[in-house]
């Protein structure tokens, strides 16, 4: 974010005095931008480039009538939205551009918390940004409809990182901004101040004062899995993991139970080794097999790194769909609730 000088203004406040005569006009430097201003701008500019491809949302269902946001994925007109504005809906349309047009539900996921609408038109879009750049503090806008009112932007600061709340583990971790959230804002993107997507309001925080975001990286795995396939295929591996006191190769996520017949011990991996990787995703304690485990594709091979008797050995694991349903959302406890945690 580029504040233009903003911050020297103190600087500048203890090296200018007071000057008289006709050389008084000249010699005072000219004032800068406050830094509200120069936010203010910022944000402006970002919401000016982003609101065409931002639309409001509107589910019929027995009930009634649900708002929400979403916005354009790609320029066919594909939509994120809050996988609960169109949950068991009747009738799915979106409001783009003055007009109502007729939307189909292609996804709906329990597990991110995010559905894929279509609507027949060529459409402007966000392009995806880098979630895992995001830092404590690092700037965010989200631009959404409250209500039944006009988009409107609002900025907020990254507060934190999230793996649970209120005693349950999302089924990755998100992002937790302090970010001002009304009713129908849901489904929004959050925005970086390049005016890429890095998250997807899925969640408030009591009083509105906050709220939860999913990744990009996260909705992109619904996404792109439903290109691929025409559905989706969480993987499951089929062990669990508690943390071990002592740790090994910098971890403490000990494999404590392996069931039979699953892709994990088809591929070797037994109870005591210590997970050290999933994939790309470094594995330091059992929770961090949440974001290892969420992002694996059934049929797509994957690596995993273990420790086992102070060697550290690499096994390719090919996951599958959970045996009891595919579309099911594998909710995982507080550990002082407790199962240990499990590879979905």
């Amino acid at each position: 974010m580029r504040l233009r000088g903003a911050f020297r203004l103190s600087a500048i406040f203890l090296s200018v005095a007071w000057v008289s005569g006709p050389l008084a006009a000249e010699q005072q430097p000219t004032a800068p931008a406050s830094v509200a201003d120069s936010i203010s701008s910022e944000v402006g500019r970002v919401f000016k480039d982003r609101r065409a491809a931002v639309v409001k949302v509107r589910a019929k269902d027995n009930f009634g009538i649900r708002f929400g946001s979403g916005f354009f994925a790609d320029p066919a007109g594909t939509i994120y939205t809050h996988a609960g504005i169109v949950l068991k809906a009747d009738e799915v349309s979106v409001i783009h551009d003055g007009r109502e047009l007729p939307a189909k539900v292609l996804v709906s996921d329990p597990r991110s918390g995010i559905a894929l609408l279509k609507i027949e038109a060529n459409s402007p879009f966000i392009p995806v940004g880098d979630s895992s750049e995001l830092a404590v503090a690092s700037p965010v806008v989200m631009i959404g409809y409250p209500e039944d009112m006009e988009s409107c932007p609002s900025f907020g600061f990254v507060a934190g990182f999230d793996r649970d709340y209120l005693g349950q583990y999302f089924s990755t971790t998100h992002i937790r901004a302090n970010l001002p959230v009304q009713r129908g804002q849901g489904g929004a993107p959050v925005l970086n101040m390049r005016g890429e997507a890095v998250g997807i309001l899925v969640g408030r925080l009591e009083g509105g004062t906050g709220c939860h975001i999913l990744p990009i990286r996260a909705a992109e795995k619904v996404r792109l899995e439903f290109v691929r396939f025409g559905e989706l295929r969480p993987g499951w591996v089929g062990v669990q993991v508690e943390d071990a006191s002592l740790e090994q190769g910098g971890s403490t996520a000990r494999i404590e139970v392996v069931d039979e017949s699953t892709p994990a011990a088809q591929a070797g991996l037994k109870a005591g080794d210590v997970v050290v990787r999933i994939a790309s995703t470094p594995i330091r304690s059992s929770e961090d097999v949440l974001d290892g485990s969420y992002f694996l594709t059934a049929g797509d091979p994957t690596e995993i790194e273990i420790v086992r008797d102070g060697k550290n050995v690499t096994l390719q694991v090919k996951p599958t769909v959970h045996p009891l349903s595919p579309a099911r959302e594998m909710q995982v406890v507080a550990p002082d609730a407790t199962p240990p945690l499990s590879f979905q």
